[in-house]
């Protein structure tokens, strides 16, 4: 549910005939809730230290189904009606916040050391399964009409169901031991900066497939909607199996070491297209992208986990949560005036993304030596 925003994604080239004109508008259908995770991101995260995680947990599943819900009853056509689908996935931002702060903060709270690890590896992987159960289902209620793909937001009543019946607020006193450091002891500044700034970039690189490779895929190879939303699919279960061997990839190397081959796998997967402009070589860049972002992300939230205690779970990870999401957001208003400069040429604007990638991926393998081990912390 992380990464409901891209649910929709299949069908952004059937909502661009709906609204022509409109293709920055438009895009923004996919990021515009990061963009609001962006926003109330680290409210949410502090909201659910002062109220309570898995309150506002259950609250936010109710806002994001139901904007979610919204857009299958929109008419489309006009201006008006596109600025109101923009507003309701504000809305959907707005519970995506609370669900990502309040989930990551409780598994902070509810696990440590080995355990914990292994819990947001679990969630990571999740975040990959749910792209391929997202995007495929979205694909295929795509072939009826642009409005079906949003139906896929119903996914939120059964698990509203299962979050009031089996979770429980983990209790305060049991609080001191859960975090990385003491409630005395403030977290590293300097290591949250780094995080933050990681998954930002990272996020800006992943998020241009979701956004670009609908369009590349139907206009150029000629791929049916419910295609491409396995295509997209294809890229979260990747993501899931790298995040499953997070665990066994930390106690080899460390988390910066981690970071710079995820970002050397990004790079790969974005210059696949210089190479050969194929279905086959699509398909590879899917994987691999998928592989990459699946070894960086829960070498961040793990390390973000190590910094926290029971009173800041809530606002670090929601300041993961924020530049998660703003980085997801950030590629609308860069890859539309970036796809003009490159000549509207697919495989130029992915290779220039892929520079950022390796630049980023020689400087976490020059600061890896330096990188404390805080992962199993």
């Amino acid at each position: 549910m992380l990464m409901g925003g891209a649910a929709v994604a299949p069908a952004l080239p059937l909502i661009e005939q709906v609204f022509p004109g409109q293709d920055t508008l438009v895009s923004m259908i996919i990021t515009i809730p990061s963009l609001a995770v962006a926003v109330v991101g680290f409210a949410m995260g502090a909201l659910a230290d002062r109220l309570g995680k898995v309150r506002v947990l259950a609250t936010s599943l109710v806002v994001f189904t139901a904007a979610g819900a919204v857009g299958y009853l929109m008419e489309g056509g006009s201006d008006t009606q596109l600025y109101i689908l923009l507003a309701f996935r504000f809305v959907v931002g707005i519970g995506i916040a609370g669900i990502s702060s309040a989930v990551t903060a409780l598994i902070a709270e509810y696990y440590t050391g080995m355990d914990r690890v292994r819990a947001l590896s679990y969630q990571s992987a999740a975040m990959g399964v749910g792209v391929l159960i997202l995007e495929y289902t979205g694909g295929v209620l795509a072939e009826f009409s642009w409005r079906e793909p949003f139906l896929v937001y119903l996914i939120g009543v059964p698990i509203l169901l299962m979050v009031l019946l089996t979770m429980r607020e983990p209790q305060r006193e049991d609080h001191g031991s859960m975090g990385r450091i003491t409630p005395e002891r403030k977290a590293n500044k300097r290591l949250l900066t780094i995080c933050y700034i990681t998954i930002f970039v990272a996020m800006t690189m992943a998020f241009l497939l979701p956004t670009k490779m609908p369009t590349y895929l139907q206009t150029e190879l000629a791929v049916s909607t419910s295609v491409t939303g396995l295509f997209l699919g294809v890229h979260g279960v990747t993501n899931a199996c790298f995040s499953l061997m997070y665990r066994r990839f930390v106690q080899r190397i460390s988390p910066f070491s981690i970071i710079a081959v995820g970002f050397l796998l990004l790079a790969i997967a974005l210059l696949t297209l210089e190479v050969s402009e194929s279905v086959a070589s699509a398909v590879v860049m899917m994987i691999v992208a998928g592989a990459g972002l699946g070894m960086v992300c829960p070498a961040v939230s793990n390390t973000l986990a190590g910094e926290t205690t029971a009173s800041t779970s809530g606002k670090i990870m929601g300041g993961y949560s924020t530049c998660l999401n703003l980085g997801q957001f950030s590629i609308s208003l860069i890859s539309v005036p970036l796809f003009a400069a490159v000549g509207s040429s697919y495989p130029d604007l992915f290779g220039v993304m892929a520079v950022v990638a390796v630049v980023a991926c020689i400087m976490f393998a020059f600061m890896s030596r330096r990188w404390p081990d805080k992962a199993t912390a």
